[in-house]
């Protein structure tokens, strides 16, 4: 086996290609991605018999003189490898040291244990891994819950394999599948955002980031995305066209009323009629006050109303929804329903066997801050998956120490810098 620097050519091969767990941080998009937000990046794999087995980008994040190594969910290799991961990280260690390396951080998408949709443990934790990157001198950042300011450690998965959208829709929760057909009563369509409508999708996602108090990242962050990623970032848009669902309505109208009138010609209406009559005069008047009311919002609020939006990500291995929103005015029309609805049968259409609603905080009792986004994940049947977390390395031991002391000792940048000078 061969440590190296690969190519951004065999990086995106391999990355388009292997079948080990893979995520779009390590996707060859994310290098021009990671240059632009001022981050050096570097792509280390290992060869064997001239083939990649096993590869990862660092971002290089300058830090004291020196650079903090950062792998956003790698390195994509094959985790039962024992021989191979060792190999990685100790060739990783020497190549580390000689390349101005203050510390080394990853935080791989790597399982460690996998759960029903009820939390109910499915496999057996997979300590032998973290125990592997222990002896090679990584330091566990431990089984934590909650949502981190680098990456989720646990994810609520559906898995596509052998189902179809039908055999699917049948494991979803009653909520779930009323909703989805309410959608689909509704006239509820998803189209495709292009990069130029960027902004429909992040008004909808301001306008949740407001109503839920959640602040995550700025326009330009979603803007990088789209830009660097191209078609694998798909920006769906749940919307109701205003004008259709209301001749839909009205046709709905017309048949109930000569439904209506064909029963009112029967002479001697029987007593199940005559109830019957009574539910229809009820179904026109309620449909009536509806079609009122949509002509209403048409007139204040426009022909097309956008309901829901979301950034996901396709790679080889899993299309993964990254951020959404919603309007709560339109709430109503079911839009998120119907744009998972759409994604989820896209990926049938496009063969992946994995739909990944991507973070759950890990805390599932009724008091865990996110409590609602997972029992809408669950209403879909999502088996939670468990990463094996953060492993951070320090490998110059003398410089990091130094770092450590005068930041928390408070020294000024330029004293800062001064010995920065002396000790590189």
């Amino acid at each position: 086996m061969q440590f190296t620097e690969l190519t951004a050519k065999e990086y995106k091969a391999y990355m388009a290609n292997t079948p080990n767990m893979s995520h779009y941080f390590q996707m060859a998009e994310n290098i021009a991605n990671r240059e632009e937000e001022k981050s050096p990046v570097v792509l280390l794999g290992v060869k064997e018999n001239g083939k990649v087995i096993a590869a990862s980008l660092f971002s290089k994040i300058p830090t004291f003189g020196s650079y903090m190594y950062y792998s956003n969910r790698g390195p994509v290799l094959d985790t039962t490898n024992t021989a191979l991961i060792r190999f990685y990280f100790q060739s990783l260690d020497k190549y580390l040291k000689q390349h101005q390396c203050l510390s080394v951080k990853i935080d791989p998408y790597w399982i460690y244990r996998t759960y029903d949709k009820d939390v109910n443990p499915k496999t057996e934790g997979n300590d032998e891994l973290v125990q592997l990157m222990q002896s090679l001198g990584y330091v566990h950042g431990g089984f934590t819950t909650g949502y981190s300011h680098t990456q989720v450690r646990w994810m609520s998965v559906l898995y596509l394999e052998n189902e179809t959208p039908q055999t699917l829709m049948k494991q979803f929760d009653s909520q779930r599948k009323r909703n989805i057909k309410k959608a689909q009563k509704f006239g509820v369509k998803v189209r495709l955002l292009q990069e130029e409508e960027i902004d429909i999708f992040l008004s909808l996602y301001r306008e949740t980031e407001e109503r839920t108090g959640f602040i995550a990242r700025d326009d330009d962050y979603f803007r990088r995305f789209k830009r660097h990623y191209g078609s694998k970032a798909i920006m769906p848009l749940a919307y109701i066209d205003l004008d259709e669902h209301i001749a839909d309505l009205t046709a709905e109208q017309l048949d109930l009323e000569s439904r209506h009138d064909k029963m009112m010609l029967t002479d001697n209406k029987s007593d199940k009629q005559l109830k019957k009559l009574s539910e229809l005069d009820e179904q026109l008047k309620k449909l009536q006050q509806n079609i009122l009311d949509m002509n209403e919002l048409k007139k204040t609020d426009g022909n097309i109303l956008n309901l829901a939006s979301g950034m996901f990500f396709e790679n080889n291995f899993e299309i993964n929804y990254f951020s959404g929103g919603s309007s709560n005015k339109y709430s109503q029309f079911m839009g998120p329903y119907a744009m998972h609805w759409f994604m989820i049968n896209y990926c049938f259409e496009h063969h992946f066997n994995r739909y990944n609603f991507y973070g759950v905080s890990g805390d599932f009792t009724e008091n865990g801050e996110d409590y609602g986004v997972y029992r809408f994940k669950r209403g879909f049947n999502a088996q939670i998956e468990e990463l094996v977390g953060d492993f951070t390395k320090t490998i110059n031991k003398p410089k990091e120490t130094l770092y450590k002391t005068v930041t928390k000792a408070g020294i000024g940048v330029r004293k800062i810098k001064n010995i920065i000078t002396k000790n590189k």
